[in-house]
């Protein structure tokens, strides 16, 4: 009986897979799945490499008969896992140095920062290994950049959906007929963007209800926040600007009013003023005169009498300026707020017949009539990180405290959560202080590791890290970072939130191409001479740069 010679593989099958030039011959055992991932030997393909080795040992339950047992698999395969594993680091490391050489020599270069403090941290946003570290744990003012930690704070103690609600109430059993017998209160719910518009959204549903007269007057409650003040620090300058307005439970307009100048028929005559919306509590007086050309040369000079607002207009607009609006903060919150919505009653058509408006809680037995909620939380912080407002940021850190059961809620309850959140996400706080939400003037310091440690937690925790991210400003597209990278090779690859105050510039956020893992990243820069702002925001753009071409490797 003539026996089958038993069959052999080829060599030549074996050295079928291509190979690169001055490849050396590979050994005729190595597995094909092995020799079809050998080369090149990038990061990338080390780990695919490491993957799948690991995929093929792992054990699998083997058909009855097989002659290919899994140790053998095992054996054959985990040499190769050692080896591709510890290429992958090698390269790694090697990379990582490349970035960290190359980022301080950026910094080093930067000679006009001498006697300035720079912070600087680049985190791996998976993994949560750092990248590149300067000075990482030294406090510093990020100013505008502390928004981060508020939002972000209340996305995580609120929930992204959250929402504040503005009613109006009657006492129990008041509303007879078309009338109201007695108040109507107003009882704020610290909505951050309450506007005039949901104002007349609120008369709207009075009036659809059919009333028509209100025998008492507006009563405004803000007892849901502790007062109504300006936020904390807030006191260390005496500015008459809109980013510094008073807070309150009760807040319309972010707590500012509008003045339209317009000029005259011809240089010298008198120019015409209109106040919005047209309340008692601010009173003006215009004495600015009519100037040849288009300069806008308004002088404003406020005071505050017996509890209202007054504010002088003097100096010269331009003929052909065309009309000028100026916006300055209210001194009265909760009154503001009354007589805003008196005068949009009576406008809807809801005669009110008491004028002042006082401030009480509403009564325990009340009948609600109309309730305005808020746009939710991951809306609403759109505006605080890409527009940077103060005022906003100021509302929400005190309703991170309503949210935790604080009635009335404080600014320093909102503080105290917020830190015990971050706690509770591991960080180190040491040396970390915050005052107020917004950032301004002196009054909070963190390291760009407390700041980076943040972020790259944000950014993995799927309940609302995809809400954070987008409400960071985009490079060369919107918000504060419009101008900054636009039409540059990375425009649109870099969201993070700035700050900026008198010798404080910061940037905090996220970099990285399409279709790459980003990297969280914080430079904070304090103590530079105020008039190279344009330099230090260059360093940090360039900063931002280096990292998106790192993380596209």
């Amino acid at each position: 009986m003539t026996r089958r010679a038993p069959k052999t593989r080829s060599r030549r099958a074996v050295e079928a897979v291509p190979r690169a030039p001055g490849d050396r011959a590979r050994n005729p055992r190595t597995p094909r799945w092995i020799l079809a991932t050998l080369h090149p030997w990038s990061p990338p393909t080390c780990a695919t490499l490491a993957r799948a080795a690991l995929a093929r040992a792992a054990p699998r339950p083997c058909a009855p008969g097989s002659r290919r047992p899994r140790a053998a698999a095992l054996a054959l395969t985990l040499p190769w896992v050692a080896t591709a594993a510890a290429l992958a680091a090698d390269a790694s490391a090697a990379t990582k140095g490349e970035l960290a050489r190359q980022l301080d020599a950026l910094i080093d270069s930067a000679k006009f920062l001498e006697g300035a403090q720079l912070s600087a941290t680049v985190v791996d946003v998976a993994t949560g290994d750092r990248l590149y570290a300067r000075e990482p744990d030294l406090p510093l003012n990020p100013a505008s950049g502390i928004k981060v930690v508020t939002t972000a704070s209340a996305l995580a103690l609120l929930g992204p959906e959250a929402r504040f609600a503005t009613q109006v109430f009657a006492p129990e059993d008041a509303v007879k007929g078309d009338r109201v017998q007695g108040d109507l209160f107003l009882v704020g719910g610290g909505d951050p963007l309450l506007v005039t518009e949901n104002l007349y959204h609120l008369a709207d549903t009075l009036y659809i209800s059919g009333i028509r007269r209100v025998t008492g007057g507006v009563v405004v409650d803000s007892s849901a926040f502790d007062r109504d003040e300006l936020p904390p620090g807030f006191d260390q300058k005496s500015e008459f600007a809109t980013y510094r307005a008073p807070g309150g439970a009760t807040s319309v307009n972010f707590n500012t009013f509008i003045v339209k100048l317009f000029p005259g028929d011809a240089p010298g005559a008198k120019t015409r003023a209109e106040l919005v919306p047209p309340v008692p509590c601010v009173q003006l007086t215009n004495n600015a005169t009519t100037a040849s050309g288009r300069h806008d040369k308004v002088v404003v000079s406020p005071a505050e009498k017996a509890g209202v607002l007054t504010l002088e207009l003097g100096g010269t607009l331009g003929v052909d300026a065309g009309s000028a609006t100026y916006r300055y903060p209210i001194h009265d919150p909760s009154r503001f707020a009354g007589e805003s919505f008196r005068v949009v009653l009576e406008q809807r058509g809801i005669k009110v017949d008491k004028r002042d408006v006082r401030l009480a809680p509403r009564p325990r037995k009340a009948d609600l009539l109309a309730i305005h909620r808020s746009r939710s939380l991951a809306v609403l912080i759109r505006s605080i990180n890409k527009l940077s407002n103060n005022f906003m940021a100021e509302q929400l850190l005190k309703l991170i405290d309503a949210g935790g059961g604080a009635t009335p809620a404080t600014s320093a309850g909102g503080v105290t959560r917020i830190r015990a959140h971050l706690e509770s996400l591991g960080l180190d706080l040491a040396g970390f202080s915050m005052r107020n939400g917004s950032g301004l003037y002196d009054n909070n310091v963190i390291t760009s590791a407390q700041m980076t440690g943040l972020l790259a937690a944000v950014y993995r925790d799927f309940r609302y890290g995809a809400d954070f991210v987008s409400s960071l400003p985009i490079a060369g597209a919107d918000g504060t970072l419009r101008r900054r990278l636009k039409d540059g090779p990375h425009e649109r690859q870099v969201r993070a939130k700035t700050g900026t105050l008198n010798n404080v510039s910061s940037l905090s956020g996220f970099a990285g191409p399409h279709g790459a893992r980003p990297l969280a990243f914080s430079i904070l820069v304090n103590g530079f001479e105020k008039y190279k702002i344009h330099k230090v925001r260059r360093l940090q753009n360039e900063f931002a740069d280096a990292l998106v071409e790192h993380a596209s490797r």
